[in-house]
């Protein structure tokens, strides 16, 4: 049974959409702990060509993370449910292909050279998230990575935001790598940090 918050998540963020792009800001995150997001994004697009397509699921204003990979000239698809913050993305970043889309059902079809789910894959439930997980990594080229964020162990918290509960799912560790690794993915960062990454290796040339 789906906690309340968990169903309030996309309505929370697209009733409040104009406070969140505030409140999140336009500079990348540094020195906070775990989530130096300057760290993080630098080892997720290491050695990429320029050009390469970026997924961005869950990329609410396309600040800032959606900004930084288009300040360094990938090409990147963001997917937000927010109608607000996805106006706001296409307003201010318009180098960037921002959709409008719940990434349980939404999901861009293709091949990217990344895949992030920074701060989003984890407003999913577990059960939400075993069957989106699978679809992300497909979604991950030869050579690519996927990276995402999630907590320490399976089940649920519910923090507050702006006066209203702010739902957080997990699953296991052991699930998020078994999952990652049937997808045919080679676990990188296995969430030590709240930050997991995985990458499709390079088929050699026959």
């Amino acid at each position: 049974m789906s906690h309340p918050a968990a169903d309030r998540i996309v309505g929370l963020y697209q009733d409040r959409a104009a406070d969140w792009i505030r409140d999140r800001g336009a500079a990348l995150r540094q020195h906070e702990g775990d989530w130096d997001e300057v760290y993080w994004l630098d080892r997720f697009c290491e050695d990429w060509p320029p050009s390469a397509p970026v997924l961005d699921v869950g990329c609410g204003s396309g600040w800032p993370l959606g900004a930084a990979l288009l300040a360094r000239g990938f090409k990147v698809v963001g997917l937000d449910a927010s109608p607000g913050l996805i106006a706001h993305a296409r307003e201010t970043l318009p180098d960037g292909d921002w959709r409008l889309g719940d990434m349980r059902q939404d999901l861009p079809t293709g091949a990217f050279r990344g895949v992030l789910a920074w701060h989003s894959l984890f407003h999913l439930t577990p059960e939400a998230q075993t069957h989106v997980l699978p679809v992300l990594a497909a979604r991950v080229a030869e050579g690519g990575r996927l990276m995402f964020t999630a907590g320490p162990a399976h089940g649920e918290a519910i923090g507050e935001w702006r006066g209203e509960p702010l739902y957080h799912g997990s699953l296991s560790p052991e699930a998020y790598r078994a999952l990652l690794t049937a997808a045919g993915l080679t676990v990188v960062e296995g969430g030590d940090q709240g930050v997991w990454m995985a990458r499709r290796a390079i088929l050699s040339a026959k």
